[in-house]
């Protein structure tokens, strides 16, 4: 009894240092977010958001998901290779990129890359995919290490360092080019940030460096790329295909408008829930090496995420338009109303987040791989409906809160099932 009372303090205790980080990083983006709302037009954000989920999209691939093993080793060489191998091949995955920049500008789209809505910031591409792909590693890293004091702080510098270059940018006049440019200082900053302290903190962790040894991690845990990384593709078009097809069947406006509503909604669910995540696939990996259960570690897990994210859905629903209208501006009520509408998709896809790498710890991500496929088909089949058979940007964004609403619901569900069958798997 004494045990399970430490064990869930520790736990609390931990999310508590990543939520008070999350926390100031949160305070900083809403002071700051009103005044950024008046320096840039919908436009601005719809162009900046199409280019960024670029490279989010490429950036959550960029290591084939190899930093995902950092925690899983019993050895702290293991670990350290892992991390190293992770950050070599998002390394090629960024000149790649800027390889397949030059390329399609010089033979398929002559002229598309200098255009001057991407031509000051397009070869900055490859670069933020890799600050993007770097940031996931050390996280990864520090996670293992459990310094979540470290992990709290690095929300506080990405938040700030994204911000102020941000703010800066708008005064100036830079249009959406200032929203790129702020994004990158944030991955920038966090970056110096995790290097500084694994220099201090680490640099004897150098020693286990050996490109032999990453071979065979390479091999060993090859899983995540053939089965983890293509699901996260998924989850890469679930997240940002919305973004092409509001595109591709609405203006940069529509787009702009959604882009701050889906940052309103996920900003303090989603910083939040990561820190939660990060803390269950510790505590669970462990835990289900120890004795193979599971369904503890995400009960409580589930309960957690929702008395954090409840709070959040009432305001939404209730006063959402007027809330959002009054502190960023008139020119974004609009954005209030679509927040509204998809609070409840945002509410259970928050709980079904943390919880998100069960899976994976006890070897069902294949099943995951297939099963993403149903989320992702109905993103399609709702914009699409929304936008070519209703030419409406309300009814597409129903369609989707509704329907993915329901497929959380059954991937909470379908974790719950194998989580209670997860000491059977394990013996």
């Amino acid at each position: 009894m004494l045990k399970y009372l430490k064990n869930r303090s520790d736990y609390f205790k931990n999310i508590s240092k990543l939520v008070a980080g999350t926390s100031v990083a949160q305070l900083i983006s809403f002071l700051a977010a009103p005044v950024i709302t008046r320096l840039f037009t919908p436009s601005d954000l719809g162009a900046f958001t199409f280019l960024l989920s670029i490279a989010g999209g490429i950036g959550l691939v960029a290591t084939l998901r190899y930093e995902m093993a950092i925690i899983l080793p019993k050895e702290n060489s293991d670990s350290v290779n892992l991390a190293f191998l992770s950050l070599i091949i998002a390394f090629f995955i960024a000149i790649l990129s800027a390889f397949v920049l030059f390329v399609i500008d010089l033979f398929f789209f002559p002229g598309v890359i200098r255009n001057p809505v991407y031509k000051q910031w397009i070869y900055l591409l490859p670069v933020l995919i890799f600050l993007m792909a770097a940031s996931s590693v050390f996280q990864q890293w520090y996670n293992h290490k459990r310094e979540y004091r470290t992990l709290a702080y690095s929300k506080i510098v990405t938040s700030l360092g994204n911000n102020l270059a941000t703010l800066l940018m708008g005064f100036a006049g830079m249009g959406a080019l200032g929203l790129w440019l702020g994004n990158f200082a944030g991955f920038l900053f966090v970056i110096i940030f995790f290097v500084i302290i694994f220099y201090f903190r680490h640099r004897e962790d150098f020693r286990d460096f050996n490109l032999t040894s990453q071979k065979k991690l390479a091999g060993k845990y090859k899983y995540l790329p053939m089965a983890n990384t293509p699901q996260v593709i998924v989850e890469m078009v679930q997240s940002y295909g919305i973004v092409y097809l509001l595109k591709i069947f609405f203006s940069s406006s529509v787009l702009g408008l959604y882009s701050l509503s889906l940052r309103l909604l996920q900003a303090p669910m989603w910083l939040v829930g990561i820190s939660i995540g990060q803390v269950f696939y510790k505590e669970a990996s462990e835990q289900y090496q120890k004795d193979g259960n599971l369904i503890q570690p995400v009960l409580k897990t589930i309960r957690t995420s929702a008395s954090v994210a409840f709070p959040a859905l009432i305001i939404l629903l209730t006063i959402g338009p007027w809330l959002i209208g009054f502190i960023f501006g008139s020119a974004w009520t609009e954005a209030g109303r679509y927040a509204r509408i998809l609070a409840p998709w945002m509410f259970f896809d928050f709980i079904r987040s943390t919880i998100s790498q069960a899976p994976l710890i006890i070897g069902k991500a294949r099943s995951m791989f297939y099963i993403s496929f149903i989320g992702s088909g109905l993103i399609v089949i709702s914009i699409v409906t929304g936008g070519l058979f209703f030419r409406d940007p309300v009814v597409g964004f129903i369609l989707l809160s509704l329907m993915q609403s329901i497929y959380c619901l059954v991937i909470i569900g379908w974790i719950l099932a194998i989580s209670k069958k997860s000491i059977q798997i394990h013996q």
